[in-house]
């Protein structure tokens, strides 16, 4: 019979839940796992990680902790190398695991928004966020992992170098000492691996023919940010170093200055320059393993990732198989064998184990390649059977899904109507909206989009071109906004939106939108301020005119009902606190003004000039412009619309 532990079902939104227990912890979580999370001042913001559920076909996993942290927790945290100086994120602490050590503020306790746990604290100039969610494991399909992940921006004008640490301590059930697993070794001492020695996930569990719980680490994936280097130890030495800690090669996992066995992971990923404003990402996981099950003599269990993407770069994926010799007997002449669907093949499909004593394991990789990259079926199925010369064999079955890359596609549209009024665009700044879908088969992780702006368009105060998104799953659409502020352009637009996700991912797309034409102008506008019942003034307006040397044109008004007191340069004719030449208008006849001027200078929105009257009669009239022409440096006529707003008031 199989015990099958493999499904691609997720759950649904509806299904998670998040309380407050009587410790003041936050929990949230779904049938399955549960990110518990310290509210209180002492280690706020520090996370532990139980089972609800645990695995469906399991009875014995349910209420279970994956990582310490009863009552509340504090045994795991997270450390920052900033700038050679070692904090610890998140609250202060007296307790051992980060006692003494130096700490930031945290400007944001533990918060639940749109399914992530948000924690924020603050170092000088470098803001981080841990963002704790719950999402999919490789090897279940299930959603009982959680996403572990920080966010580290720098908001100061210099660069900074940050480097990161993250400390979990472990724990299966009861057990609080199972070896790790990790490829083809079981690790019960202090253990280094570097980023090119790692396997795409490590196990822990205590038995293969009735295993409590079985947990699993991510380092390699999609949806992680592999660590540059990875220790195994004892929770004692990393609770007491903050960063660097008391390494001994190959000593067991006796927690330091006791007698207890205790193992914790602890993944570094070492210091790197983040530039004023940037932003660096780092994401791992830890929840539920899958291992698809037969008990027996030989008691078998095999793994691999439920859902594959494959591609040039990765063009791989590992089976893991465990085997235990549950007899009283010592088992003979093992051998274990892979066996694949056509078009598949792996190095040394049969191995041989040996001879096996009661009670021992034993555990085997396979990296599994296609033949053909280009021509992968939806799915395979494959084997692994277990052999010996004086008990009888045991064989599994796992299916292993293949997905098709993410492929991304988006659309940038305007969310206002934006109009030419008086020259000038209305609402400036504007409002874009891009739409990004995944048409792809698989997700993209850590989605970062960043708005490239053509010449003449800039961010609106206080805007961020680049924006985190999350993760974008196949078929799923992600809406981001950005605020635009327009200077001087007009017509067709063309946006880059430039996407990028975990591990390299990256494509840029270019849209284009249109923005309404800005035909130059001259217009009259009465002027603002403190008004003089027995005095009116108006103004003379130029927008969009850049390319004009030379304007002339006359200023009409009612000679009966205003007097000419006197006319002053407008805005166009100072700069930088300094007067530019400025022709004044001739009185061609009674009620008429008469303007001939020269633009030599790159300026095209402004004020001409402000012409005062005296009122002789409340009712001050129509005003006027005519007979405007407008010529460029060759000579060449310029049309300039007109637009007489005092007539239509």
């Amino acid at each position: 019979m199989f015990l099958a532990l493999v499904s691609v079902q997720a759950t649904a939104a509806d299904d998670f839940f998040q309380n407050v227990d009587e410790y003041n912890n936050l929990r949230y979580g779904n049938q399955y796992i549960m990110i518990v999370i310290n509210q209180n001042d002492n280690a706020q913001g520090r996370f532990a990680v139980e089972t609800t559920g645990g695995a469906p076909a399991r009875e014995n996993d349910d209420d279970k902790p994956l990582i310490y942290g009863r009552p509340n927790p504090w045994t795991s945290y997270t450390s920052l190398w900033i700038n050679n100086e070692k904090y610890v994120f998140g609250g202060k602490t007296e307790r051992r695991a980060g006692k003494g050590a130096k700490y930031g503020e945290v400007i944001k306790p533990p918060t639940v928004e749109d399914g992530n746990v948000i924690t924020t604290t603050k170092f000088g100039d470098v803001v981080v966020e841990q963002i704790l969610t719950i999402v999919k494991s490789s090897t279940t399909g299930l959603a009982d992992s959680a996403q572990i992940k920080y966010r580290i921006t720098n908001n100061g004008s210099e660069s900074e170098k940050v480097g990161l640490r993250i400390m979990l301590d472990t724990m299966l059930g009861e057990n609080d000492g199972a070896p790790f697993r990790l490829g083809e070794d079981t690790i019960d001492s202090d253990k280094l691996y570097y980023d090119k020695q790692l396997d795409d996930f490590w196990q822990a569990f205590d038995s293969i023919s009735d295993p409590q719980v079985t947990s699993q680490g991510s380092f390699i994936g999609p949806d992680v940010t592999i660590p540059d280097r990875v220790y195994f130890s004892d929770w004692g030495s990393l609770a007491d170093g903050v960063w660097d800690f008391d390494f001994n090669p190959g000593q067991d996992f006796i927690r330091k200055g006791e007698y207890e066995t205790d193992s914790a992971v602890a993944m570094y990923w070492v210091p790197e320059i983040i530039d004023a404003g940037a932003t660096k990402t780092y994401v791992t996981k830890y929840g539920l393993g899958g291992i698809t099950i037969v008990p027996g003599i030989l008691s078998l269990g095999v793994t691999s990732a439920a859902e594959v993407t494959l591609d040039q770069n990765n063009n791989s994926f590992p089976v893991v198989a465990y085997l235990e010799n549950t007899s009283e007997i010592r088992a003979n002449d093992v051998s274990i064998k892979l066996d694949l669907p056509a078009g598949f093949t792996a190095d040394q499909s049969v191995k041989n184990i040996g001879n096996m004593e009661s009670g021992g394991i034993s555990q085997l990789t396979w990296n599994v390649r296609p033949l053909d990259l280009d021509n992968l079926p939806a799915e395979i199925t494959y084997r692994v059977t277990a052999d010996a010369t004086n008990t009888d064999s045991n064989q599994v079955e796992r299916k292993v899904k293949f997905l098709g890359p993410p492929v991304l596609d988006a659309d940038i549209s305007l969310m206002e109507k934006v109009e030419s009024v008086a020259g000038k665009l209305e609402p400036n700044p504007f409002r874009v909206q891009a739409e990004i879908s995944n048409l792809g088969e698989s997700a993209l992780y850590g989605v970062e989009s960043e708005l490239i702006f053509p010449p003449g368009l800039v961010p609106a105060e206080s805007e961020k071109p680049l924006k985190n998104l999350g993760n974008l799953q196949s078929g799923e659409s992600l809406k981001v906004n950005w605020s635009i502020k327009a200077l001087r352009v007009e017509g067709t637009l063309p946006f880059a939106l430039k996407v990028s996700g975990l591990n390299g991912f990256e494509k840029t797309i270019v849209k284009e939108i249109e923005l309404p034409q800005l035909n130059p102008l001259i217009y009259l506008k009465e002027t603002t301020g403190k008004v003089d019942a027995d005095y009116y003034s108006i103004d003379i307006v130029a927008a969009n005119i850049g390319q004009a040397d030379n304007i002339s044109f006359d200023l009409n008004y009612n000679a009966d009902k205003l007097l000419l007191t006197h006319v002053s340069r407008g805005d166009f004719f100072v700069r930088n606190g300094k007067f530019l030449p400025f022709n004044r208008p001739q009185r061609a006849a009674r009620g008429n003004l008469h303007f001939n001027q020269d633009f030599p200078f790159a300026t095209s929105n402004g004020i001409i000039a402000t012409v005062h009257f005296k009122l002789k009669d409340p009712e001050h009239g129509k005003l006027s412009i005519s007979d405007l022409k407008a010529v460029n440096e060759l000579g060449n006529e310029i049309k300039i619309k007109i637009k007489n707003i005092s007539e239509e008031e």
